[in-house]
């Protein structure tokens, strides 16, 4: 049996060498530059060429992070970043954008593609068009349980990678834009605020609890290696690229210990040193069962290992109540969880005794009932700094090559205006069919608007210049519509969900089989699976187009047009229209966007109808098809900037009914304001002006 291989965080210098130290068969880290961990403190490109021979001469292999979506303006300077892991020779780059993966595949063909978890690859079809894609490696979403990942595997060659150990992510990865609605900082591009950190309140009409509701536990595997083994994966991910080199140590040791061994002891050694990691409490979240005990709803950050609550503070001294062994060296953290609060406890002295320990502090603040944590060993951390400190890394000169790439020409194109409504419930129907301003018998198949003819009429004193558009409905065909699917006939479009589970691929696939002549929406790479033969086909927006080199991408694999990023803004959106994609562009307009999609369902203060607030922000909960999806608590609402859209040369919009119980007062209220009869600004506009970071 082929060893698996075991993969470590390096968010810093000293974090990979000890990961070559403690034994890691590959290393993932990052430039300074289109990581998605941004934070970290990364590797200038001198600096990563020199860690690489370094690795090398280890016989460990190094693989660049490069996981983050690419604005426009940002592509030459991603491509001598490129250019800079190409010459350092890495083994492999890891990617989330399907326009920087090209651009390797074409220009570096000597680089590795490795598909990012951000990619958001469940399922056998994710794997299969990933590989048509050029990627030799594909790492799996963390929500996948064993079964689903050892049923993948038997229908794929290509090398699988799951993570093992560390941190989770409430929603799916790459499909979570809470970060970035509330401020920008998008997880798409290294920038995640970690807004499931914070303490929120849930709440519903008769009740309201605070705590860290969305706050999930640390993943750790180690306990059914044997199993992993037994899959078929080929590497073993340890997330903590934000972790200090002491748990990257630590937890490559355990996992290299643990692989290929029967020895009892050298297990009992290894879970030991993973009891001591000094980060979050631990789950198996959905590998073996789904489990009951992801969150932690009491504290959010890893705190390391409790010690006591303070007892007494007098004279700068605080008493504690622990066995544990504590030095002067060792990292202690205080936490007032109830006030979100935390202090690093600077340690003067320490006096054990009998009973307690005293420690002198300088550390304001402190009150008595404040948790005690130890998150770092000292005498570990020393004996870590002298391996770094005996560690010699050969510097040499690096200078990155110029590398010139020809950027993609679009035809341009001249589209009929349109106006899509799209709708997650059939309800919506009746409203749309009899609408007075939609009113037309073969609406759902997309029609003129009898209305906007040419010339010109009076609303309100004022004179509006009609303009003729063609008006279609979107079906969103989700696990819970598909079996009302035969009630949508007359629908001409059809949306399919970004994350389809494997065990439904099937019905899926005879659903679309049946929809003949009808058009869909794609939101993620396996989508393309499902259409062997000719379709008319459209990205949804979770196919991320932020640069030309994606939509190129699209465009090649039979994409009609696309629905730029929700979350991008309004530069970005200049800069792609001003590259020929204006008429390929239908921009979302109106709606309550899905922010996150969870597979964490387990959790009873999430239950239905509830919304979940912290002191700035509210979101709305919605649980549908086995997931729990976070939507705004107001639209978003931009049919103020469409004239501005209009002069870039984009005409087709979406106004989305999801996730609203069907009205006509409200259909009639965005078609007006659509049509410009009524200004309507009492939403939000995401990024579209602050911009996105």
């Amino acid at each position: 049996m082929k060893n698996i291989e075991i993969l470590a965080p390096a968010g810093s210098k000293e974090a990979f060498i000890a990961a070559v130290e403690a034994g890691a068969d590959a290393i993932y880290c990052g430039l300074k530059n289109f990581s998605a961990r941004s934070k970290a403190q990364n590797f200038t490109a001198a600096e990563f060429n020199n860690y690489v021979n370094y690795a090398h001469g280890k016989n460990v292999k190094v693989y660049a992070t490069f996981n983050t979506l690419i604005k426009q303006n940002e592509i030459k300077d991603a491509v001598k970043q490129i250019t800079s892991i190409a010459q350092a020779n890495a083994d492999a780059i890891i990617i989330q954008d399907l326009g920087i993966a090209n651009i390797v595949k074409n220009y570096f063909p000597q680089l590795k593609l490795h598909a990012s978890t951000q990619l958001s690859i469940h399922n056998s079809y994710g794997v299969s068009e990933a590989e048509k894609a050029g990627f030799k490696r594909i790492v799996l979403a963390r929500e996948l349980s064993l079964q689903e990942i050892k049923n993948i595997k038997a229908k794929t060659k290509a090398e699988l990678e799951i993570f093992c150990h560390g941190a989770l992510c409430f929603g799916v990865s790459g499909l979570c834009l809470i970060s970035s609605f509330i401020g920008g900082l998008s997880g798409n591009r290294g920038m995640c605020a970690q807004p499931c950190r914070r303490r929120w309140r849930v709440s519903d009409t008769k009740t309201a609890k605070d705590g860290f509701f969305i706050s999930p536990k640390d993943l750790d595997l180690s306990a059914h290696i044997k199993e992993i083994e037994n899959s078929g994966i080929t590497s073993l991910k340890i997330e903590g690229r934000m972790k200090n080199p002491q748990y990257v140590y630590k937890t490559v040791k355990a996992y290299k210990m643990l692989v290929n061994s029967t020895d009892e002891t050298t297990i009992k050694e290894a879970k030991k040193l993973l009891s001591s990691d000094y980060a979050r409490s631990k789950t198996t979240f959905n590998f073996i069962q789904k489990s009951k005990d992801i969150f932690t709803p009491d504290m959010p950050k890893q705190m390391g290992e409790f010690l006591s609550e303070i007892i007494s503070i007098k004279d700068n001294i605080i008493t504690l109540k622990t066995q544990t062994r504590l030095n002067k060296t060792d990292i202690l953290k205080a936490a007032d969880s109830k006030a979100d609060i935390y202090f690093k406890i600077n340690i003067l002295d320490i006096n054990k005794t009998s009973e307690a320990c005293e420690i002198e502090t300088d550390t304001a603040g402190l009150k008595t009932g404040m948790q005690v944590f130890k998150t770092a060993d000292g005498n570990f951390e020393e004996f870590l700094q002298n391996i770094v400190k005996n560690t010699e890394i050969e510097k040499k000169e690096f200078k990155v090559t110029g590398k010139s790439i020809a950027f993609p020409r679009f035809k341009k194109t001249e589209s009929q205006g349109n106006l899509f409504i799209k709708i997650n419930d059939l309800n919506w129907l009746p409203f749309i069919k009899g609408s007075p301003s939609l009113c037309h018998p073969e609406l759902v198949g997309g029609t003129r608007h009898p209305e906007l003819v040419s010339g010109s009429r009076s609303f309100n004193g004022a004179m509006l210049k009609q303009v003729q558009h063609d008006t279609s409905i979107i079906f969103t065909l989700d696990k819970e519509n598909i079996k009302h699917v035969q009630k949508a006939s007359e629908i001409k479009y059809f949306e399919l969900p970004p994350y389809i589970d494997e065990q439904d691929l099937a019905v899926f696939e005879e659903t679309i089989n049946k929809l003949k002549s009808k058009e869909f929406f794609l939101n993620n790479l396996e989508h393309f699976k499902f259409f062997k033969k000719e379709a008319s086909l459209h990205a949804g927006n979770f196919l991320y187009v932020l640069n030309s080199f994606s939509a190129d991408f699209l465009l090649k694999n039979k994409i009609v047009d696309f629905v730029p990023s929700i979350e991008d803004d309004f530069k970005n959106i200049s800069e792609l229209a001003g590259n020929g994609l204006a008429g390929r562009a239908i921009f979302y307009l109106s709606g309550f966007p899905a922010l996150a999609a969870s597979a964490m369902t387990q959790h009873c203060e999430l239950s239905k109808n509830k919304n979940i607030e912290s002191l700035k922000d509210t979101f709305q909960v919605i649980h549908r098809n086995n997931k729990v999806t976070i939507i705004p608590q107001y639209p978003v609402m931009l049919f103020n900037k469409k004239k501005r859209l209009e002069k870039l040369g984009i005409n087709k919009f979406i106004i989305d009914l999801s996730f609203i119980v069907p009205n006509k007062t409200y259909l009639e209220t965005v078609l007006n304001a659509y049509y410009g009869k009524i200004p309507l600004q009492n939403g939000c506009e995401f990024n579209f002006e602050r911009g996105l970071k």
